[in-house]
């Protein structure tokens, strides 16, 4: 994939760096800027930002081009890793992007290193962070990973490869970049391996706890499965036992007596209750006579009262005005009132109301009786009460001395018994949780088999999904080819007798003339070696167009420790026309930026940038408008959201 920086710009400064396809060169003093020039362009390709403090809080603008597309980049100099960098594409769709930089924030789907691969078409995928530890969590490549073999850092060319020696977790990650580059990797070894991880860790975790159970066990009273049922089997014998024992002991305390004197007792209150019923009922009947003879009375009353007056008012005429005490004259009929002149009702004969007093009377003295009647039955209903609560309680003091003289003889097996059954529910409670755990102990033994047996499974698969293709072996061989050629063009310093130059098929590390990396005595020629290494992926990836390494090399100190007189400027030389012809040789498919103290001691290389101790890159202009002018050249994102 063609990935390509054509300028650089950072706020304050007074300058624009272009580049172009081919060979660029970013010469000067070596306190100029020109490392801080690189750490610049990593931030740009989505690395971490780690610049020089004149450049903190900055910000630095460039126009990438990811294949045949062109996009402006503004990222502010800053570690915060939810800092928004802006994105628009120049041309084409013209899409516009506002991303955090390397941790997604709600409202956002997408940050820029994710952007980047999506970009490049690097597949994001996780992989273990320890593969030799079963139980390691995964953890994802980043675009940082996948440039590791684009760019060679000025405090790692001479010294190691990708500065991985140093760096356990890094040497992981580039072994797997290196797999996914040359088509070794696969996603479903990830997934199996994920699976073995879930697998190892359950496995790990049972085994531990299987093994400090076991332990407790061995060190108690409940070591022995076999003992603890045959003590269960007895423990239930004897409650059993007990029990049976208690059940006969109360049945004894049903002797016919006591049995006789608690029937008596229950009669008895069945007695005293119908008693206070009819006590109840007759109380009320006594009530209600009493009520009814005072309405006779008072009726008797208002019938004397009218007899009385039909006597002495009969024949009572007015004559004379009861008001003003004037003379009333005659006046009406026989029928009508000569005071209001209205016919008056008509009036009870006296016989009928002397008849319905005298009746009235005789009602009043059956009530009386009725009355005297029901006083002398509730007296005889009180004394009958009184009788039967006594006999009740007379019962019930009868079989208080009966059980008492029993129970007093009995209290101690009473107590005996409950004591033995308490002691033995909590042997069985404890013989049960005893045997519960060497039943734990047991099944995590057959889950330990299992899960051995599932390992082992996954350890195969693992190992036949992780198996060499043809075409990787062929574009490794590719790339053994083009690392010993490298070296040849550079014309690199060798050890007799030469068996030639590769790369292992272990570590994926260059080996030159037998001597791993680590072993080689010069400083220069590790970094010939290292240069080397990079441009021979470069040579393979161009070689095969279905390979997804960005076409970008970045090498900061191309000549550190390798010399600038006799044969090592020689050397030098042939080492930067062997760049500038795979760089040509590309067409606009490969972009190399070397960074030297020098110029470039060929011609045809194109000098990017030439900073001095007096010109250096962190040089403030007069006057900062940089950052209107950057955001000026983004177009406002239609979607923050991608």
């Amino acid at each position: 994939m063609r990935l390509r920086i054509e300028e650089l710009t950072i706020s304050g400064t007074t300058r624009t760096v272009h580049f172009t396809p081919g060979l660029n060169a970013i010469t000067g003093a070596m306190s100029g800027g020109k490392t801080a020039t690189i750490s610049c362009l990593r931030a740009l390709l989505g690395g971490d930002v780690n610049v020089v403090p004149e450049l903190k809080g900055r910000t630095t603008a460039g126009t990438v081009l990811i294949g045949n597309r062109r996009f402006r980049i503004v990222r502010p100099l800053v570690t915060t890793d939810t800092a928004k960098i802006d994105v628009a594409e120049i041309g084409g769709a013209e899409q516009a992007w506002r991303l955090p930089a390397a941790r997604l924030e709600p409202g956002y789907n997408l940050t820029f290193r994710d952007w980047y691969l999506q970009m490049l078409g690097l597949p994001k995928v996780l992989v273990p962070r320890a593969p030799t530890d079963e139980t390691s969590p995964l953890v994802p490549v980043t675009i940082n990973d996948y440039l590791m073999y684009c760019v060679l850092r000025q405090d790692q060319i001479d010294s190691s490869v990708f500065g991985t020696p140093d760096n356990y977790h890094k040497d992981i990650k580039r072994k797997f970049v290196f797999e996914i580059y040359y088509g070794i990797f696969s996603p479903k070894a990830i997934e199996l391996r994920e699976h073995l991880r879930k697998v190892s860790v359950e496995l790990k975790t049972l085994t531990a706890d299987a093994k400090m159970l076991e332990r407790v066990l061995e060190a108690s009273s409940f070591s022995s499965s076999a003992q603890l049922q045959v003590q269960q089997s007895q423990a239930i014998e004897q409650l059993a036992r007990s029990r049976e024992a208690e059940q006969t002991l109360n049945r004894t305390l049903d002797e016919p007596a006591t049995v006789s004197l608690r029937a008596q007792i229950a009669a008895s209150e069945v007695d005293l209750q119908e008693a206070d019923t009819a006590l109840h009922s007759e109380t009320a009947t006594v009530a209600r006579l009493v009520g009814l003879r005072d309405q006779l009375v008072a009726q008797s009353r208002r019938i004397t009262r009218a007899l009385v007056a039909e006597r002495l008012l009969s024949d009572f005429e007015f004559h004379t005005c009861p008001r003003c005490g004037s003379d009333v004259p005659e006046r009406g009929g026989e029928d009508t009132c000569r005071l209001c002149l209205q016919n008056p009702p008509a009036v009870i004969p006296t016989t009928a109301l002397v008849s319905e007093q005298d009746r009235v009377i005789e009602q009043v003295a059956e009530t009386d009786q009725l009355i005297a009647r029901s006083r002398e039955r509730l007296l005889l209903l009180q004394q009958t009460r009184e009788a039967k609560a006594a006999l009740r309680a007379e019962l019930g003091a009868q079989l208080d001395r009966l059980t008492q003289g029993f129970l007093t003889d009995q209290v101690d097996r009473i107590r005996r018994f409950g004591a033995d059954q308490a002691r033995l529910e909590e042997q069985l409670l404890r013989i049960g949780e005893a045997l519960a755990l060497h039943q734990r102990l047991q099944n995590q033994g057959s889950r330990v088999a299992e899960l051995e047996r599932e390992r082992e499974d996954l350890i195969g698969r693992l190992d036949a999904a992780r198996h060499r293709n043809p075409v990787a072996e062929g574009r490794m061989a590719d790339l053994d080819r083009a690392f010993e050629n490298t070296l040849l063009s550079f014309d690199a310093p060798r050890v007799e007798p030469r068996p030639g130059s590769y790369i292992s098929r272990k570590n994926y590390l260059p080996i030159v003339d037998g001597r791993s990396f680590s072993e080689l005595s010069s400083q220069g020629v590790e970094v010939m070696v290292n240069v080397a290494h990079a441009l021979a992926h470069q040579l393979v990836a161009l070689a095969h167009p279905e390979s997804i390494l960005p076409n970008l090399l970045i090498i900061d100190g191309v000549s550190s420790n390798v010399g600038h007189e006799g044969i090592d400027l020689t050397r030098l030389k042939k080492m930067y026309a062997t760049l500038l012809a795979a760089a040509q040789q590309s067409g606009e498919d490969l972009q190399i930026v070397v960074v030297d103290n020098d110029p470039p001691p060929i011609p045809g290389v194109h000098v990017a940038l030439t900073l001095s101790d007096t010109d250096r890159l962190g040089h403030v202009s007069g006057c900062d408008h940089f950052v209107g002018f950057a955001l000026a050249l983004v177009p406002d994102p239609v979607d923050r959201v991608v």
